[in-house]
């Protein structure tokens, strides 16, 4: 049998992954699965959403005047603004060996099952990077370096807010970023991970030890350098394009802000890779009065902001009572999520309910969900362990260029590596989190877990 040509090797990885990667991995997490189903294509680098921002002043009541009938109010017009959303662009990178594949030459159906273990990991991958960027602020912090500094040769301790979902084998890049430029060591891999079981503490002290794949440069200053997704793992230091900081996408805690959050975060140097310099969203400054629709509810701790409470009914409902009265969120199209820990303590709140029928459900995709009014509370493991999110699903939604697809803009998927005996293929997608309005979103803040669910994993 005469063996296959590079086309045909192109044309088996498409017939035997890609189809099956857009039906089946973007299910792969929680939040990403759900915003899918609301999804919004796009055609260039930037998405335009009309946002209105004042309503039409031109209405009022009048008394009849006798013969001449009443004034007429003075007409006017709403207020509107354009939400601009960049495009985040996606890639995730393979590699197999020429000896596999000229091994696997004689059908398409050998190739699929040499190439079958790198494709899968890299086809998990990708939306699950995707799923984490959803759930975080948009400038890829890991965290910063806490005043312990380097523990070891190859390790460091980060302070971290409650987002912490870096994993082993992520790659990160340890540094500081001001005006616009990296100074920073080599990227490095995450071997290890200890992780923090605190989860009453105040977010500030909560450390993580991470043990990386190479020595920790010299000249790290514990305290003020910090860690990013990124890097090309080929132990030099990475240009600022080449990691992850301002280069992902929104996530929901950029999203659901009210303007006066940015200090809760890691911002520093931001604003010159952002699309403004207030680190506005959407290119909208949430911090003017005349956008005061733009700015999501946060419901932080009265009393400490920054020190976890515990978790009642009386807050879940004014949460709730906030999105709808407050933000105007349609009852029906709200959805409820937050952490594996959270989510359990809110089902703690009502064992003794769990005999009815009504508590739990099984939505589309085979999430599991329990109920708040009605509405489904579910679960996502790289969700921040202190917040409760309230959404109003009718106002976002992803923003697309593209489905998961194989890069073949040069006539080939796969790619051979320079003086290497091996191929490569890279799997990309342009997608952004975009949104109509920010009133109607609601986050819960300050909450203690009765368990620290993501402590081992």
């Amino acid at each position: 049998m005469a063996g296959l040509a590079s086309a045909e090797f192109a044309d088996a990885m498409k017939t035997y992954y890609l189809s099956p990667l857009n039906d089946q991995v973007v299910r792969a997490k929680v939040l990403l699965d759900r915003l899918e189903k609301n999804s919004e294509d796009v055609e260039g680098n930037f998405a335009y959403i009309p946002v209105m921002t004042g309503r039409n002043p031109g209405v009022g009541s009048r008394k009849d005047v006798a013969g001449s009938g009443p004034a007429l109010p003075t007409a006017g017009r709403g207020t509107y603004d354009a939400a601009t959303f960049k495009m985040a662009i996606h890639y995730g990178r393979g590699q197999i060996s020429g000896p596999v594949m000229r091994a696997s030459k004689s059908s398409s159906g050998a190739f699929a099952k040499a190439l079958d273990v790198e494709m899968k990991n890299l086809m998990e991958s990708l939306p699950e990077n995707l799923n984490r960027q959803i759930t975080a602020y948009g400038h890829g912090r890991v965290g910063t370096v806490s005043a312990n500094g380097v523990t070891a040769a190859t390790s460091v301790e980060v302070y971290s807010t409650s987002h912490f979902n870096a994993k082993i084998g992520d790659r990160v890049v340890m540094g500081t970023i001001a005006s616009g430029t990296l100074a920073s060591a080599a990227s490095r891999t995450i071997s290890a991970i200890d992780r923090d079981t605190d989860v009453s503490a105040v977010a500030s002290t909560t450390k993580h030890k991470i043990t990386l794949s190479g020595t920790v440069a010299a000249s790290f200053t514990a305290g003020t350098n910090t860690l990013y997704f990124g890097g090309d793992g080929a132990g030099t230091a990475p240009a600022l394009g080449d990691i992850s900081f301002a280069q992902e996408m929104y996530g929901l805690q950029s999203l659901v802000d009210d303007g006066a959050n940015a200090a809760d975060e890691d911002t520093a140097g931001v604003a010159a890779e952002f699309l403004d310099a207030s680190l506005s969203w959407g290119s909208i400054d949430r911090t003017t009065a005349a956008n005061v629709d733009w700015r999501a509810q946060v419901l932080k701790n009265p009393d400490s902001a920054g020190t976890n409470r515990a978790l009642t009914v009386s807050l879940m409902e004014q949460a709730f009572l906030t999105a709808l009265v407050v933000g105007g969120a349609s009852e029906k199209s709200i959805e409820i999520y937050s952490n594996a820990g959270l989510w359990a303590t809110f089902g703690a709140l009502h064992i003794g309910d769990r005999r009815y029928n009504d508590y739990q459900e099984t939505l589309e995709g085979g999430w599991l969900a329990l109920k708040f009014n009605g509405r489904p509370f579910m679960f996502d493991r790289d969700l921040p362990r202190d917040m409760i999110f309230f959404l109003d699903m009718s106002k976002i939604f992803l923003l697309t260029q593209s489905g998961y697809e194989l890069m073949d803009d040069d006539g080939s998927v796969l790619s051979r590596v320079s003086n290497t005996d091996a191929y490569e293929f890279t799997l990309y997608r342009d997608v952004q989190l975009g949104a109509r309005n920010c009133k109607s979103h609601v986050r819960l803040d300050d909450i203690a877990s009765i368990a620290n669910i993501e402590a081992n994993v």
